[in-house]
């Protein structure tokens, strides 16, 4: 039996950016995009990969074998392709797809533009089967807000037909219900909701500037996942997370990254309360690298549905938040309240802190309910000074940064593991975490470059021009049931993005 794992491509893939554009966007809103799939096999044998690709509305599958006819992936390997070389996948498609393998696979979808000088590579991960749910919940919604305007996509999980209802909630209305919508999403298909389109949002064509949440439910018995893209509409920067579903909700959020000012970056939070009935209130915990508190944040209300907005950098105690990196909590005012976060890491807002290889860094990434003992990062690359800081490098070489957050209330360790792309162990990373707090590894601390037949100096770069790196991170002997979670900072000059670390079964 074949076990199936989801993957939402979250926008719009024009593939006639192939032939090449001449000039750049100056939004990322209206940029093309293609899409590379980066998976890894966590299983304990090789298996063969199937994908059969869905075009929005469509129940027709496109059907490819990205390892070839027959060809298996190692236990432990990792491989990616692109959509763009996938016969039958023509330009202009948008959809989503379903990866099918014998052994339990993770991935993460690398969406990209081609137009010139545009560097960021916006990172957002698989769903697995067993994440569909008859709700989901994307935290944050934005039209022509903060300069941005978000698109998101419900993917359909099932065999049939199924009619989703979308509720959005205005943020700066106090959380009111803006508008309700149905839309039909074909069976194992797609439909992609685009903020600044009324016919997707129903908010009517007065409505040119919107700062909420959504909620997309389905009747029992059906199931969904979404995932969504922010999107500057003035540069070429966006960022990619996926939604949550009702059952990743709960009282107590944890966020693996918590900045101030610190790699010329702060972080905010955006807070979705999931009752649709019940107001709630919010507290935030900063922990330092050694455990201590570093400050507390709120309490704040949240209406029904509504979301609150957190900067790392203005607690609510006055506490003087500089150079702070830590790890943050979440947490309602009653065990019976639930919420979920977005997580989003952009250049300090201090004016002249701002370093010029962190301008364009715009990330979003997810506040996780629990930990696990086994994680996977499927996406993990180090390139060397010369590559890395080539001015020529718009994103095409990158360092990838791992941020471990301790869920226990006593410190651990983790055992951070780097692998080739062919299941080979290249290194491994020791990590002494303190209680409640993070720990840090890349690939050049945990002594992983050069590996194999990698380019000297870098991880993941192969001196016969492929890619392909990853890391399982493990509770060590000492601790073996320790809880922990972890985010993946992905970044070039000038730009970067995050994804969450998954469960490695």
């Amino acid at each position: 039996m074949k076990k199936l794992f989801s993957l939402a491509l979250v926008l719009a893939m024009a593939f006639a950016v192939f032939g090449g554009i001449s000039t750049a966007s100056a939004s990322a809103r209206t940029a093309s995009w293609v899409v590379s799939i980066t998976y890894q096999n966590v299983g304990s044998s090789a298996t063969t990969v199937e994908v059969d690709f869905y075009e929005e509305g469509s129940t027709t599958p496109i059907m490819f074998e990205p390892l070839g006819t027959g060809n298996t992936l190692a236990a432990g390997a990792g491989a990616s392709f692109f959509i763009g070389k996938v016969s039958g996948v023509s330009e202009g498609f948008r959809g989503n797809a379903v990866m099918k393998s014998q052994q339990p696979l993770v991935a993460t979808v690398v969406q990209f533009s081609q137009d010139p000088g545009f560097k960021m590579r916006l990172l957002s991960n698989a769903f697995q089967s067993s994440d569909g749910s008859t709700q989901y919940l994307v935290s944050t919604t934005l039209l022509n807000k903060f300069s941005r305007t978000t698109v998101f996509s419900i993917q359909n999980t099932q065999a049939t037909d199924v009619t989703a209802t979308v509720k959005f909630y205005d943020a700066d209305d106090n959380g009111k219900l803006a508008s309700t919508i149905d839309h039909t999403v074909k069976a194992n298909s797609s439909k992609y909701i685009e903020m600044d389109n009324t016919a997707d949002t129903g908010l009517g064509a007065g409505v040119t500037v919107f700062n909420g949440s959504a909620i997309v439910t389905v009747p029992t018995g059906n199931a969904v996942v979404a995932a969504a893209s922010e999107l500057y509409t003035d540069r070429d920067v966006a960022a990619n997370f996926e939604g949550l579903p009702v059952a990743g909700a709960a009282n107590t959020m944890y966020l693996a990254t918590a900045l101030c000012q610190q790699f010329s970056l702060d972080t905010f939070y955006a807070v979705q309360n999931s009752s649709l009935t019940d107001a709630t209130k919010i507290t935030v915990t900063y922990k330092n690298l050694d455990g201590s508190t570093k400050a507390t944040d709120g309490p704040y209300d949240i209406g029904p549905g509504q979301k609150k907005s957190i900067n790392t950098c203005l607690p609510s105690s006055g506490t003087d938040m500089t150079g702070f990196s830590g790890a943050a909590t979440i947490t309602t005012d009653e065990a019976s309240d639930i919420i979920t976060v977005i997580g989003k890491a952009q250049c300090s807002v201090a004016p002249g802190t701002c370093a010029s290889d962190k301008v364009d860094v715009f990330t979003a990434f997810l506040g996780e309910s629990q930990g696990y003992s086994k994680i996977a990062m499927p996406f993990v690359r180090w390139g060397s000074d010369a590559r890395f800081n080539d001015p020529g490098n718009t994103g095409g070489v990158q360092r990838a940064f791992i941020a471990i957050q301790n869920l226990e209330s006593s410190d651990i360790k983790v055992d951070v593991k780097y692998y080739d792309k062919n299941g080979g162990l290249a290194a491994t990373d020791v990590l002494d975490i303190a209680a409640n707090s993070k720990g840090n590894t890349n690939a050049s601390n945990a002594g992983a470059l050069g590996f194999g037949s990698m380019n000297p100096g870098e991880f993941g770069y192969y001196t016969d021009g492929s890619f392909g790196g990853s890391v399982i991170a493990e509770a060590n002997s000492a601790n073996p049931t320790a809880k922990f979670i972890a985010v993946v900072r992905v970044q070039h000059p000038g730009a970067g993005e995050d994804y969450n670390a998954v469960l490695a079964p």
